[in-house]
């Protein structure tokens, strides 16, 4: 059968989401065409609407609580037969609209099931943090493994086809002197590095990557990090510059020069580059030793009053202050005279570790009087959330429940958004599965990781988004059969970073990386090793209020006091047990193709991580009882939760599972030792040593 569509064929983003729309009913056995909607005349099965004066012509009324990027999906009578309407204000909403009726196509198989339905966006700013390999932050070989790839074009086709498909409407594009592969500076030519020739393809793939991100509804933002220069610039203009290499952290240098050079690399970034949407800076990194007047002064002077006198719109990402004091930064955004608002004032959730609570526990350099950020009610900015992921990078993760609470704890009238990424790892070529491995369907780490994107995506745009959305999309993939437990058995493993991140205290990006069981800056505890022993559980705090470590637990049990209303460490490891065995016997329930089995592996590790850490926690509570009391059989006990087939067991389990398809891997957090759980066998030996006395 064929099934005619008449959309507006000169809108990009339309001709983007009803590609997609064809193919799904091509996947149904039917025919698409399609038609240019021009008058009411037109006649067709399914029509496309965005704009109130084109709803107009058909006399089409959106829904009166339809907003921005909002959308409707409507059966109704047309030239006297039925037809569908999907209805928008404007073009991204009709974009999102089209993709919803093709996945309700997918999910249905029959367009006459299609039920009428109306959806707004959740949030205006669900953004993709995004590091660049160059001028990084991070220095490592996972980001110089990706030059090559984040310099293909065909790349950021795929990848932004996956963020329009998910509702991103932001890419936020990071580094700390992006400038000199933008462009020469005017008054600063030797500033920049690269041959006249060089700069021509660089502009060719900077304004072709804005332009594709355009193209699907997608802003994109320039974050750098303020007071950098490039080391030609240092060489040819300010040779008395610190000599520290340009790394992210080091003390404040500045002068009327270097606050000229990046005003007119500002000026020029938003003139050569007109589909750039905005730029975002820092008030931390490099402003070591100044007062915070003196950073959002130097702000001020070099953003603020450059951006004033733009002839075109530029949006503005603020980042807080790393120290706290509210009243300046958000006195000078109210104040500021800034016309494009609001302005997004970016705040890490949970510092590096949003995967740690659903509940707002810390920001980036603390918390005590961050709400000064939000109370009073701000007037002219929105907070919007960094939700940083340090704590898994190779596991595929997916836990719809954890993100729709997200939302509801976080969700409030002066929050504008969140954004999801890493600073310590770039979703590139996926460099840590075996090659030629018959698993791999898939060429990029955004890719295999697919399912993480489509739930941050579509639930920041809908928290209300069901789970068959994504237990159909695994269906599909995997066999109609596969869907339900996939999700369930994902759901109850991947728990496992927010459980070990209650108990185990955190701060920034080392500080914890949940996969691998690890924290690589533990000063106060057992000599800064990476792994997590079973001496640095004890000897930690708990970063969750709700939760007691295991030191506090042993102390009340002893003295007799209460627990009610508190998480123990043992509550929380028969919770990860009871999880685990119900997620395995899910798994055991599904059989399929070699891609599933790589899915089925990666929840596999999970069991095993979490059955570790919930044997480990048995295994503490035990050994401090022992210190405590010196009581024998509470160690003879401690040592079997330790060893094999307990905790010793699990990891063993886990190396295992994991070289079946995974190699050894460039990790951040390690510099260049390469990772893998097998890398850590012998420190899980060292702590049954440990609670032998040896």
């Amino acid at each position: 059968m064929s099934i005619t569509v008449s959309f507006q064929q000169d809108s990009r983003r339309l001709g983007f989401a009803v590609q997609k729309f064809c193919k799904a009913i091509i996947e149904t056995g039917d025919i698409a065409e399609l038609r240019r909607l021009e008058t009411a005349e037109t006649d067709a099965d399914i029509f496309i609407i965005a704009g109130n004066e084109v709803c107009a012509l058909f006399g089409m009324t959106p829904d009166g609580f339809l907003g921005p990027e909002g959308f409707e999906i409507r059966r109704t009578l047309h030239k006297g037969k039925s037809a569908l309407f999907v209805i928008a204000p404007d073009e991204s909403g009709a974009m999102y609209g089209t993709l919803e009726l093709a996945e309700r196509l997918q999910m249905l198989g029959d367009l006459k099931l299609v039920q009428d339905c109306t959806m707004n966006a959740r949030f205006p700013f669900r953004a993709l943090k995004f590091n660049l390999p160059w001028s990084t932050y991070r220095k490592n070989e996972c980001f110089d493994q990706q030059m090559e790839t984040v310099r293909d074009l065909d790349f950021w086709r795929r990848f932004l086809d996956m963020m329009a498909e998910n509702r991103y409407n932001v890419l936020t594009l990071w580094s700390m002197h992006p400038f000199p592969y933008m462009f020469r500076p005017e008054n600063f030519p030797k500033a920049t590095p690269f041959s006249d020739d060089e700069l021509v393809e660089w502009k060719e793939y900077w304004t072709s990557l804005f332009q594709m991100a355009k193209d699907r509804g997608i802003e994109t933002y320039l974050i750098n990090w303020n007071i950098f220069v490039s080391e030609a610039f240092k060489e040819h203009y300010e040779p008395d510059a610190i000599d520290d290499n340009q790394y992210h952290h080091g003390d404040f240098y500045s002068s009327e020069q270097i606050k000229q050079y990046t005003r007119e690399c500002v000026m020029q970034l938003v003139e050569e580059y007109p589909d750039l949407t905005g730029i975002g800076f820092s008030l931390g990194e490099r402003m070591n030793g100044m007062t915070p007047e003196e950073r959002q002064d130097w702000i001020n002077d070099v953003y603020f009053e450059t951006l004033k006198q733009v002839d075109r719109p530029v949006k503005l990402i603020h980042r807080v202050p790393f120290s706290v004091d509210p009243a300046i930064t958000r006195n000078a955004i109210e104040s500021s005279g800034y016309t494009e608002e609001p302005v997004w004032v970016e705040m890490k959730f949970n510092w590096s570790h949003a995967y740690s609570s659903s509940k707002l526990i810390m920001t980036h350099g603390g918390s005590n009087g961050m709400e000064g950020y939000w109370n009073p009610p701000p007037k002219n900015y929105k907070i919007t959330w960094m939700v940083r992921n340090e704590d898994f990078f190779t596991l595929r993760w997916a836990q719809p429940e954890f993100i729709r609470e997200h939302i509801s704890e976080n969700g409030q009238e002066y929050v504008g958004g969140y954004y999801v990424g890493s600073e310590c790892f770039i979703p590139g070529r996926d460099y840590s599965h075996a090659p030629g491995s018959p698993h791999m369907d898939w060429t990029y780490a955004f890719e295999k990781q697919w399912l993480y994107y489509m739930q941050w995506g579509r639930l920041l745009y809908n928290p209300t988004t069901p789970d068959d959305v994504f237990s159909s999309a695994l269906a599909r993939r995997y066999g109609e059969n596969s869907g339900e437990p996939l999700l369930k058995a994902y759901s109850l493993v991947c728990g496992m970073p927010m459980a070990l991140a209650s108990i185990f205290m955190f701060t920034w990006d080392f500080t914890l990386y949940a996969e691998g069981f690890i924290s690589t800056d533990k000063s106060e505890y057992n000599g800064g090793q990476a792994f997590i022993s079973l001496q640095d559980l004890i000897e930690s705090r708990s970063v969750n209020p709700d939760y007691l470590s295991i030191q506090a637990y042993v102390e009340r049990k002893l003295s007799g006091q209460t627990t009610e209303g508190l998480i123990t460490p043992i509550q929380l490891a028969d919770k990860l047990e009871t999880n685990i065995r119900e997620a395995l016997a899910l798994l055991a329930s599904i059989s399929g193709q070699a891609s599933l089995d790589c899915e089925k592996a990666d929840i596999e590790a999970w069991a095993h991580l979490n059955l570790y850490l919930a044997d480990k926690l048995r295994a503490g509570v035990c050994y401090a009882t022992y210190q405590r009391t010196g009581d024998e059989t509470q160690r003879l006990e401690a040592l079997k939760w330790i060893k094999a087939p307990h905790a010793a067991g699990h990891w063993d389990n886990l190396i295992a599972v994991t070289k079946s398809h995974y190699v050894e891997q460039p990790l951040m957090h390690l510099g260049k030792t390469p990772f893998s759980w097998e890398l850590f066998r012998p420190q899980v030996a060292e702590d049954i040593a440990f609670v032998n006395g040896e």
